[in-house]
């Protein structure tokens, strides 16, 4: 048996795959990343999702543990996450990498490949070959962090368009609304002194939903964050060899399942403009999935056990989106 673990800093997500590639149980729990909780915090979370799935299965241990954690960059902090795991759940076999590398998995079967994932924070990992040769994460500039990055660019353009940079835009009045502020001024000392209610990444649904109706300040940021993300891409692409080779972008985390095509878009064509063999995809699989079909790879599965593993997660609803960008199933 494999228990493939997906930890992010929303939640923590654990599964458990028969020698078959079935995937025959699934569980959730709170999210954490270890660097900016604790180790404890992390592996509670895991703890959690990871015995709750394997009493579902009616196991008491695996095989092989196969564990995608947000947070794990450094070869010393994998090594330390690796320990940790063996300690807890002892298994023959474990493989922990950064969450994102099972993202990656879970949107491409190609061997060359890069995966911009945004969820609470962001993400990247180039492929080539087969092998993950970087993640990004401790390169990542603070404005492009994700839903966190893009909650806070909505409430700057709030601020602007009171300052008279910005026209005027449904953002104030929603925000406002959202985070239980009076005036423009409450709003920002509520988030210069972080006392808003709510996380900053939550405002990314409030910011589509203007982006959807066209609010011209709404479109903007998330084109403006489209441009930026892009660049750890583009950059990735130029560095590593990628130009002019076929190989998938793929897009994952929250951010990327709205139904919004401009992410997608301004990536693409940020993308084509250095290099029109590559194809800039939204991941089918949920990150899990990566993890699951990961483990099954290290184990030596066949081909039939990987397609096993698709057509389960699929009828568990361990899938993204449908061909339409964004669409969920």
């Amino acid at each position: 048996m494999i228990l493939a673990i997906d930890q992010g800093s929303s939640k923590t997500v654990a599964a458990l795959v028969n020698p078959e590639g079935t995937i025959v149980s699934k569980a959730f729990s709170g999210g954490a990343c270890y660097f900016s909780s604790s180790v404890e915090k992390a592996f509670r979370e895991i703890d959690v999702s990871a015995k709750e799935a394997m009493n579902a299965a009616g196991v008491g241990g695996v095989d092989r543990i196969y564990a995608g954690i947000a947070g794990a960059n450094w070869p010393d902090e994998i090594e330390m996450l690796t320990g940790e795991m063996h300690r807890r759940f002892p298994a023959p076999a474990v493989t922990v990498r950064n969450d994102c590398v099972a993202a990656l998995r879970g949107g491409t079967d190609k061997r060359d490949g890069i995966v911009l994932c945004a969820g609470s924070g962001l993400n990247a990992a180039v492929m080539i070959n087969g092998k993950v040769i970087q993640v990004l994460n401790n390169y990542v500039d603070d404005n492009d962090q994700g839903g966190g990055a893009l909650g806070n660019r909505a409430m700057e353009a709030v601020f602007e368009s009171q300052a008279g940079i910005r026209g005027d835009t449904v953002l104030t009045e929603r925000l406002l609304d959202f985070f239980g502020c009076s005036t423009v001024d409450e709003l920002i000392v509520g988030r210069d002194h972080r006392k808003l209610r709510y996380p900053m990444y939550t405002a990314v649904e409030i910011l589509m939903r203007a982006a959807d109706e066209n609010d011209e300040t709404a479109l903007d940021v998330v084109y403006e964050f489209s441009v930026s993300v892009a660049r750890y891409v583009t950059g990735s692409m130029k560095k590593f060899g990628l130009v002019g080779k076929d190989c998938d972008i793929v897009l994952s985390g929250g951010v990327f399942k709205s139904y919004n095509p401009l992410f997608r878009e301004t990536i693409a064509v940020a993308v084509h403009r250095i290099s029109r063999q590559a194809a800039v995809i939204n991941a089918k699989y949920e990150p899990i999935v990566g993890a699951a079909l990961l483990g099954l790879e290290a184990a030596g599965a066949p081909q039939e056990a990987l397609e096993k593993c698709r057509l389960s997660a699929e009828a568990l609803g361990l899938t993204r989106c449908t061909d339409k960008f964004g669409a969920k199933t």
